[in-house]
């Protein structure tokens, strides 16, 4: 049996919801009450995302849409998504939009947000900033990631948000959300919202936990994009340092019947 390294507290605010900055080994997480972890860096190399769900939503997007170039990030948290941006996709215009001070003020103290030409974060309520977006303005790549001490924030998974994020997307754009699938009520009421506002979607469950991804497209899913050969696999994996071909695998796996899986691999 191997035996954690015991939690060091750096900060913690109780005024009104639990917040802790807990380290842990290599790691730095930061935690809403409960223990629930919000976001996780690893401290020596904060590019390399440590929570699985991070995971996927990585790659199930980079393989929908390779090359975005520009990207809206719905729920900054401590950064981990904007640690990856930064270094993995450098010429991405990149917008992080959190609606606490307190997360900003905790993830540019404890977490080094990145913050330069290329990515701006906005303290700002996300359907608002949609609301206030210029009519011009369009993003390739949306991610909710948006959670509170309760669960999804229920002012961004709702048709309102989403229907306001389908009019901000360009025409090959996708909108990837982080689900989480512990509140059965909560869910299927987020997963309705979707299906009303989208023209198709994918869901791809986190192995061993009870986040689901899903991937809202215009059009079909892209799934020769989604679906690439082993080799493409081996070297988005090796690249960004994410085993994409268990995304890959999930993917078909939860969407397609089996024989529309194996007319896939002909194809």
């Amino acid at each position: 049996m191997t035996l954690q390294p015991p939690k060091q507290l750096l900060y913690s605010l109780q005024e009104k919801n639990l917040i802790e900055v807990v380290d842990q080994g290599v790691h730095r997480s930061l935690y809403f009450k409960d223990e629930v972890v919000q976001s996780r860096i690893h401290r020596e190399i904060p590019a390399q995302l440590v929570l699985r769900y991070t995971q996927y939503m990585m790659a199930a997007s980079l393989l929908a849409i390779p090359a975005p170039a520009r990207i809206l990030l719905i729920g900054v948290g401590a950064g981990s998504l904007l640690h990856f941006f930064n270094h993995y996709l450098p010429s991405a215009s990149v917008d992080g939009v959190e609606y606490s001070r307190d997360i900003i003020k905790i993830a540019r103290s404890y977490f080094n947000i990145p913050e330069n030409d290329h990515i701006a974060v906005h303290c700002e309520d996300g359907l608002q900033y949609l609301i206030n977006c210029t009519t011009a303005k369009t993003f390739d790549l949306i991610l909710l990631d948006a959670f509170n001490d309760h669960g999804m924030a229920p002012n961004i998974y709702c048709n309102d948000f989403l229907r306001l994020a389908r009019r901000k997307m360009t025409p090959n754009g996708i909108i990837c959300c982080n689900l989480w699938s512990g509140n059965t009520k909560t869910y299927n009421r987020v997963v309705k919202a979707i299906g009303k506002n989208c023209t198709s979607s994918i869901y791809i469950p986190v192995r061993g936990r009870e986040n689901n991804i899903a991937l809202l497209f215009q059009g079909q899913p892209p799934w020769k994009l989604l679906n690439p050969p082993r080799t493409t696999l081996a070297t988005l994996s090796k690249s960004y340092g994410i085993d994409f071909k268990e995304v890959s695998a999930a993917a078909r796996k939860h969407n397609l019947k089996l024989g529309e899986q194996m007319q896939l691999w002909l194809n």
